[in-house]
Formats: C-alpha cells, structure tokens, sequence
C-alpha cells in the first residue's frame, strides 16, 4: 500500500501546470491574443512601478490586479493556492519591522508588489493557451529567438513536471519520502535521477524535430489580422493607465 505522506504528495502534484494555460473564462477572451498578453503585461508594469508605499499608489495596484482578475474570471482553484502561497511568502518580512527604519513601509510594499504582481501574471497566464501564447508573441514585435525559447519553455513544461510526477509518484511507492534522513537522500538523488531523464527526453524532442524539417526552413509567418475596436481599447486604456502611474511616481520623486 502507498504511504498516507505518499498519497499527500500526488495530491500535491496532481495539477499539472499546462491545466493552468487557457483555464480562464471571463471576458478578456473576446480580445486578440496579442492584446491579452500587451494588457497583462501593462497591468504588470503598473503594479511594478505603482508607488505603493503610498496609500494611493497601493489602491491604483489592488485595483489594477482585482480588475485584471474579474476581466480573465480566473478559477478559484487556481487563484487559491496562488494567494496561500503568496501570503507565506510575502508574510513573513513583517517580522522584520523592529529590525526596519522605515515601520511598516518596506514589508508592505514587497507584500503589495509581490502579490500584485504574482497575481497579474497568474491571470494572464490562465487568459492565454499554449496556442494563444504562440500566436502572440508571433504577432508581437519580439525577437524570433526570443519567442521560441519562450515557447519550448512553455510547451516542455508539461513534461518536465510529468516526469517529475512520475519520480515523486515512485519514491512515494518505495516509501522514499518522510523523515529528514530520508528527505535528504531524496534531494541527494534527484539529480542524478531527474537530469539524466530529462536530458534523454529533450535530446529526443531535438532529434524528432530535425527529423521533420524544424531546422531547415523558417517557418511561415502569420497571415496579418488587424485588431479590433475592443483590441485598440483595451491596450488604449491599459497603457494609459501605466503612464498615469509613471507620471505620479515622477511627480512624488520616488
């Protein structure tokens, strides 16, 4: 029989993290691919530069996240897990107020711009499938290495995590995890375990595409789709925000 901390640890590992490319539902899915991925990222930038160590600027960037969320409609069961885990890491720097000049200031700005900004991403993230992802930075002025390192990252993940799944799902089995002495062992092999399964694997990948001709001919290029009204709109406001918020941090000289 599996261990009870085996079976805890496939619960853990259960969702992979393509299940979170695509899974939202909310309106922004009327807009462009291209546009999505323009407007989170703007919204990013404004909870970056937002100065929230002022009250006002702490509202623009909880706004700007919250709006940001209810346009993708993200599912609780992915925007729970991502709010525990942004609260133990974000926390716990309040522990160090006594320790800070500045009080609460330092603590709450990492607490606000590392929420904020895990939570914009995590939007965007599930408003856009691996599809999507692909048409967009195709369409975006990006550089064409850039954009298929970002897309092999993206479409790989999804094996790395299974054959992570796999090896957990394994010493789980074999009664490998539990225990410090244990733990260590398993951090001590994964390495030699985990690498070598993956380097097979990409080695595979790489020779399945020269084998299909991804390495002589550059691929073709997307036939040009204009934007729409609400395309224009959304980056319109978007970036007109992001500059609204560039311009008050100049004007408080932060």
């Amino acid at each position: 029989a599996v261990p009870r901390h085996g079976e805890e640890a496939g619960r853990v590992m259960r969702r992979s993290p393509h299940d979170i490319l695509g899974c939202a539902r909310g309106p922004v899915l009327a807009l462009a691919p291209p546009a999505r991925l323009v407007v989170g990222a703007a919204a990013f930038a404004t909870c970056m530069v937002a100065p929230v160590a002022a009250p006002q600027g702490s509202l623009i960037a909880v706004g700007v996240t919250t709006a940001w969320l209810a346009a993708c409609r993200v599912p609780f069961r992915i925007l729970r897990p991502a709010l525990l885990l942004g609260l133990a890491l974000f926390l716990p720097y309040f522990l160090l107020v006594p320790l800070l000049p500045d009080a609460l200031a330092v603590p709450w700005s990492l607490l606000v711009r590392g929420m904020t900004g895990m939570l914009v991403s995590l939007a965007t993230v599930t408003s856009l499938s691996a599809s999507d992802l692909g048409e967009a930075l195709a369409r975006l002025p990006i550089p064409s290495a850039v954009a298929a390192i970002l897309l092999q990252v993206v479409h790989q993940s999804g094996t790395l995590f299974y054959e992570t799944r796999r090896l957990a799902e394994a010493m789980a089995v074999r009664g490998a995890i539990g225990g410090a002495l244990a733990g260590w062992r398993v951090l001590v092999s994964v390495p030699r375990v985990w690498l070598p399964r993956i380097a097979d694997r990409a080695e595979r990948v790489a020779e399945a595409m020269e084998l299909r001709g991804f390495c002589d001919e550059e691929a073709r290029p997307l036939r040009p789709v204009p934007f729409s009204i609400a395309d224009v709109v959304a980056v319109a406001m978007s970036t007109v925000v992001l500059a609204c918020v560039v311009a008050l941090r100049l004007a408080e000289g932060v």
